[in-house]
């Protein structure tokens, strides 16, 4: 039998290629699987420092005279004379001389109660005299005790009666005198006057409103939850000299920054019933730049801490913080005692040189690798 080649050549390639080709998967190296590598996130991280610190609460008020007072005129009459000192707005020094009343009708009771006291101790003079000549009479021809008339006693004790009230009329007329001329009572300003030249007064009317301007006061207002802080009573009482909390004052106005210190000086004992704050009080001297009626921002200091880690307030969300360890995200409890503007005090759960992740993240997982900036 004959074995014809060129007949089954192809199929005998078509046998020899599937062998072949079974042949290379078996023997094929199976590839080893490799778990997917996972790049560490990169962040940033503040390092924990605790030190002592001092809260700070922070208010808002306007600056007003620390004294003010309402001037009246005690005396009747016109006025004749307006010194340039005395118009709204203007400035004047303590004893500087502001208004003058037309004095003619004082000066002559002042004459006249003088001439009365003149005549009044002339009267008390004579009374003496004769009292004593009368003591002297009696012990020469009189027997026993002598009578208060024969001594003249009620002649005397009415002479000294005549003198005191002329005495006291006399300086009633040269209190008058002297209230013709109003001189300022301390280094101030004025606010508003209410007469001019040739107004007419009676006793009491009100003639101008000026303050003091050696020292200025503002009210601040403090919300419930920076109370705590300020450690001082709320009972209205003035604080001791030494025990004041410092104040620092903030303000623009036409362009212009403006600073001063003051120091809290005692609280209002009331809460505000719109507000639901409480108030306290702080006075500024006036060596500074400030101007009654000027807005301010105000930074009061409270209480003071010991051994604090101060952290961005954003990285704490349920007394709870990410901290980062061996190149780990890591969760820590911590104790919280004040949020203060942007910031947050922590007085327990954070370590000296702990490090606190500050990078916002989509996702936070305990033990996620990461690696800082």
């Amino acid at each position: 039998m004959n074995f014809n080649m060129k007949k089954y050549s192809p199929l005998i390639i078509l046998i020899s290629s599937i062998i072949v080709f079974i042949l290379m998967i078996k023997l094929r190296p199976e590839a080893e699987f490799q778990k997917p590598k996972i790049i560490p996130q990169l962040v940033e991280a503040i390092m924990v420092l605790p030190s002592d610190v001092r809260a700070k609460i922070s208010s808002q008020g306007t600056i007003k005279p620390e004294h003010e007072i309402s001037v009246t005129s005690e005396v009747s009459g016109k006025i004749v004379w307006v010194s340039d000192k005395f118009q709204d707005g203007a400035g004047f020094r303590a004893r500087d001389t502001l208004m003058k009343i037309e004095k003619r009708d004082y000066e002559l009771a002042l004459i006249s109660t003088e001439s009365s006291l003149f005549q009044a101790r002339l009267a008390l003079e004579r009374e003496e005299a004769e009292a004593k000549l009368a003591s002297i009479e009696w012990k020469r021809v009189g027997k026993g005790d002598a009578s208060s008339l024969t001594l003249r006693e009620p002649q005397l004790a009415q002479a000294r009666a005549i003198l005191a009230a002329a005495d006291a009329a006399y300086e009633q007329a040269k209190r008058n005198l002297e209230r013709t001329v109003i001189t300022a009572p301390f280094n101030g300003r004025v606010r508003k006057k209410m007469v001019s030249l040739g107004t007419s007064l009676v006793p009491g009317a009100r003639i101008a409103d000026i303050y003091n301007t050696s020292s200025f006061e503002v009210r601040l207002p403090i919300i419930d939850k920076d109370i705590p802080f300020l450690g001082i009573a709320l009972d209205g009482t003035t604080i001791k000299i030494g025990e004041r909390p410092r104040v620092s004052l903030f303000s623009n106005y036409g362009g212009e920054d403006f600073q001063a210190e003051g120091y809290v000086i005692r609280s209002e004992s009331e809460i505000d019933p719109k507000t639901r704050m409480i108030s306290v009080i702080a006075t500024i001297p006036s060596n500074n730049n400030l101007k009654i009626g000027m807005f301010v921002n105000a930074e009061i200091e409270g209480l003071s801490f010991s051994d604090i880690a101060i952290v961005p307030r954003n990285t704490v969300k349920d007394d709870m913080v990410w901290v980062i360890k061996d190149q780990k995200l890591r969760r820590k409890s911590v104790e919280v005692v004040r949020l203060e503007n942007d910031y947050a005090f922590i007085a327990d759960g954070l370590e000296k040189n702990e490090k606190v992740l500050i990078t916002r993240l989509s996702s936070y997982i305990d033990g996620l690798p990461v690696r800082e900036n």
